[in-house]
């Protein structure tokens, strides 16, 4: 019996699993699964470094399973996103329809640059790159 899991996934529950997925893919995060095979969209999962994400509609969890799940409002949690890039990531997340948090700075260190934004949906996700010393 394996006693450590054997993938990691998140699921973040959305109000439009449409948008939210559109906004990943724009960021380069590539569909993997999704549920159903037709029709609207349930269900859906993307991959980012070999993490799954999963983007679940928040109304179709509370119908099916009476998860009692909402989107939006005030985040504990963030999704991180380590990249070669911060600015390219954050204007892309932008054009794609984020809306912005904190822009682009320096950690005070300096050994980090990381920025902010809310997805379509409200979900808070960070992009982090580490500065060469």
């Amino acid at each position: 019996m394996t006693t450590v899991p054997t993938q990691v996934q998140i699921n973040m529950f959305c109000r439009d699993v449409d948008a939210c997925l559109t906004f990943y893919t724009r960021l380069g995060l590539v569909e993997a699964f999704r549920a159903p095979g037709t029709g609207p969209v349930e269900h859906v999962e993307v991959e980012a470094a070999g993490v799954r994400i999963g983007l679940t509609s928040a109304p179709v969890a509370n119908a099916l399973m009476g998860l009692g799940v909402e989107p939006g409002g005030n985040p504990s949690t963030e999704l991180v996103l380590w990249c070669e890039d911060t600015d390219a990531y954050y204007d892309r997340a932008l054009a794609a329809g984020a809306t912005s948090v904190v822009p682009p700075i320096d950690s005070p260190d300096g050994r980090l640059h990381y920025a902010w934004v809310r997805d379509p949906d409200g979900h808070q996700v960070k992009f982090v790159q580490k500065r060469d010393h």
